[in-house]
């Protein structure tokens, strides 16, 4: 099979989507992989490195995607990139339809077939290739929010942490799951003091039990989360509810609740859904005030630490690239329910529900797709 790791182009995006080693590996199962010259770079790989690995090292970043049958990446496609896919095309990457209704569109229209890292599950229901990047995007939210308290930056002139004779930082971090942890691990590390909130007292007693003491784990409901916003000095959000307007945790009216200065981190980045002002934001750009709280909403944290998360997300990933290289999409979706999973489009058939309902789409189940008999 012919595979391409294009160069990313979003904003900030550092990460690339297969290392060197992943490449080698391909290249020895006999697949072709073509590599955009200076996709590594940022995250330590030379180009000589890749073609110490085996692959062809292309000048232009389109003729990646013309070479291709197998488009391994990072990022969902943006919208010069949705240009350069070609028909009947196969990626492999976050693709996040719910979220993007361009994206549809031209996977609709491209008879693209898609497998979105976010949606891979294995036989114990957990979603290996989301996890790894959810604790890093966890992590660095306490660490760039920090930022964000420094009065150059508009912020209340706080220092993340504890100091002998002053009390702690108050951190409110919403969601039980891997960025959640990522986030209580960092912020309890330096001396916050942390709560987190949840409706799933088993996703709590979990937390509580790799994290100890270091923290308070709240019932999420609506009394406790008032009382805390009361308090907090930052808010890190990690519930996805996929832009549900109707349900939001933290409606406008909520933040007159808050302390002016407190920050909103919303790692989702679920815009109008969790939290109701919540809007993506860039590395570039990353902050907005409404009504006297700070928001951050940046969607791609682990792109600028791309030395550490491009080796940890391509090592989760490597398997299934091989999986689907060594059998083909159609065979390895048959026999790796794990992958089977995660494919969100099927020749251009849209099988990801939310995103039809989303965009007024037409929905095709996948068993319709692989069994139209039954």
């Amino acid at each position: 099979m012919k595979i391409g790791v294009p160069k990313e182009t979003a904003n900030r995006e550092y990460r690339v989507g297969m290392t060197h080693l992943g490449v080698k590996q391909a290249v020895s199962a006999g697949n072709e992989v073509y590599v955009s010259r200076g996709a590594g770079i940022p995250s330590g790989i030379t180009d000589a490195m890749y073609e110490e690995a085996g692959a062809v090292l292309v000048e232009d970043v389109r003729k990646v995607y013309e070479f291709a049958d197998l488009i391994v990446k990072v990022k969902p496609p943006i919208d010069i990139e949705l240009a350069w896919l070609q028909r009947k095309q196969v990626i492999f990457s976050y693709v996040l339809p719910e979220r993007n209704k361009e994206l549809c569109y031209a996977f609709i229209q491209k008879e693209i077939t898609a497998f979105g890292y976010e949606s891979v599950e294995d036989q114990e229901g957990r979603r290996p290739l989301l996890i790894p990047m959810s604790e890093i995007a966890g992590k660095m939210a306490v660490m760039m929010g920090s930022r964000f308290f420094h009065t150059i930056h508009g912020g209340k002139g706080l220092m993340l942490g504890c100091m002998p004779g002053i009390s702690p930082v108050e951190v409110a971090i919403l969601g039980a799951g891997a960025a959640a942890e990522g986030a209580a691990f960092i912020a309890a590390g330096i001396g916050c003091n942390v709560t987190i909130l949840n409706r799933s007292m088993h996703r709590l007693r979990g937390m509580e039990q790799r994290l100890g003491r270091k923290a308070t784990y709240l019932i999420l409901t609506e009394e406790n989360l008032v009382k805390v916003l009361k308090t907090t000095d930052m808010i890190i959000n990690t519930i996805d509810q996929m832009g549900e307007k109707d349900t939001h945790l933290i409606p406008r009216d909520m933040l007159k609740e808050m302390k002016e200065g407190t920050i909103i981190f919303d790692v989702a980045c679920d815009t109008n859904g969790t939290i109701e002002t919540s809007r993506p934001t860039t590395h570039d750009d990353p902050i907005y005030v409404v009504d006297g709280i700070i928001h951050c909403a940046i969607p791609n944290l682990p792109g600028i630490v791309p030395r550490t998360a491009t080796m940890v997300l391509t090592e989760a990933t490597l398997p299934y690239i091989m999986k689907l290289a060594e059998h083909g999409y159609k065979k390895a979706v048959l026999n790796h329910s794990s992958l089977r999973k995660g494919m969100c489009f099927y020749e251009g058939w849209l099988l990801h529900k939310k995103a039809a309902e989303n965009f007024g789409l037409g929905y095709k189940p996948f068993e319709s797709c692989f069994y139209p008999c039954k």
